[in-house]
């Protein structure tokens, strides 16, 4: 799959979870998953889908890959802005499931 195809897939996945289709959300982040385990928005997504479905066991363990990823690319890129807040965005993700 391009960056395109990852890119178009990506944002049909978040629309759904923006509509309340969790279901669907959960199969289009898995597909790209699928293709790519470390994509971050990906788990993030599905993290997202996973709590919205009520699915807090998953939501969590998803969220906690996600972090670890996270931390990861970080720490091989020191001072991203992005990594920081997304690793502070997934924390309290994840203590929303608590």
């Amino acid at each position: 799959m391009n960056q395109d195809q990852f890119a178009a897939q990506l944002g049909q996945a978040w629309g759904a979870l923006r509509q309340g289709q969790n279901a669907d959300a959960i199969r289009g982040f898995e597909q790209i998953l699928k293709s790519d385990s470390s994509h971050l928005d990906a788990l993030y997504g599905l993290a997202m889908s996973q709590a919205e479905q009520g699915q807090k066991d998953s939501a969590r363990t998803t969220f906690e890959k996600c972090l670890e990823l996270t931390r990861a690319a970080l720490a091989a890129n020191p001072g991203t802005d992005r990594f920081e807040m997304l690793i502070r965005m997934i924390q309290q993700r994840i203590h929303e499931l608590v």
